[in-house]
């Protein structure tokens, strides 16, 4: 499976119609200065790179002010994950956060079809609660059912008047899954902001092999799955 990087996988979402968070993929420090500045300073900076943990190896900072967002994006340039170097980070705005939920879609193979994994709360450590995640077989074509979503939603208290956009939401993120063929969409998390917004603040998507090439504007390189950006040795081998 060829892997997305978030700022990839967001645009996805947003082509499709889920609100993302304002951002820009950076690859210098002058990009990473213009991003900053554009949202005033008050930003996350977050590496690109395929892998879990990045809070916990230093590849996720937030900042105050422009010049903090430049130093956290001259450290994460200058970080390797593994033996491959960072080669961009993702400049976005600061969310406020009122609840997080866990979104995630995947095709399961031995029943032959898309399954969303569905939890009220989301966030950091949410392997340690799989307890309260629900799993739904989704109709190929139309997704989740709304009913079986929406039990969900309701288990964990929400506001009512909210339910019907989370439910949106996580139908419209269905529909980005299956207009690239991908393997797999996560969202983690799924927020509602303090002002009652619906934001894919996290994202991770796989594509399956077969369908990269007809995918083009995804720009993968190689339709394999790598943990770090293809090397020119790669490269060569693929085109042959």
């Amino acid at each position: 499976m060829a892997r997305l990087h978030e700022y990839q996988a967001k645009a996805v979402l947003q082509s499709t119609g889920l609100a993302v968070p304002n951002g820009t993929v950076a690859h210098s420090l002058e990009q990473a200065r213009a991003a900053a500045t554009a949202l005033n300073g008050k930003c996350v900076v977050k590496i690109q790179a395929w892998t879990t943990g990045r809070a916990a190896i230093g590849g996720i900072a937030l900042c105050e002010t422009v010049e903090q967002a430049v130093d956290a994006a001259e450290r994460m340039l200058d970080m390797r994950v593994g033996r491959f170097p960072v080669e961009s980070v993702l400049v976005e705005e600061r969310l406020e956060i009122a609840h997080e939920l866990f979104v995630s879609f995947t095709i399961d193979d031995s029943l032959r079809q898309p399954v969303l994994l569905l939890s009220a709360t989301g966030g950091s450590g949410i392997e340690n609660r799989s307890g309260g995640v629900t799993r739904i077989p989704c109709d190929l074509v139309n997704g989740p059912a709304t009913e079986n979503i929406r039990q969900v939603l309701e288990s964990a208290q929400l506001s009512n008047s909210i339910i019907p956009t989370l439910i949106e939401a996580i139908s419209t993120a269905y529909r980005a899954m299956r207009t690239i063929e991908a393997r797999s969409l996560e969202i983690n998390p799924l927020a509602i902001t303090a002002d009652n917004r619906i934001v894919a603040a996290d994202c991770r998507m796989t594509i399956d092999d077969y369908a990269a090439y007809r995918h083009p504007e995804l720009g993968i390189e190689i339709a394999r799955e790598f943990d770090h950006p293809p090397t020119t040795l790669e490269r060569i081998a693929y085109e042959i």
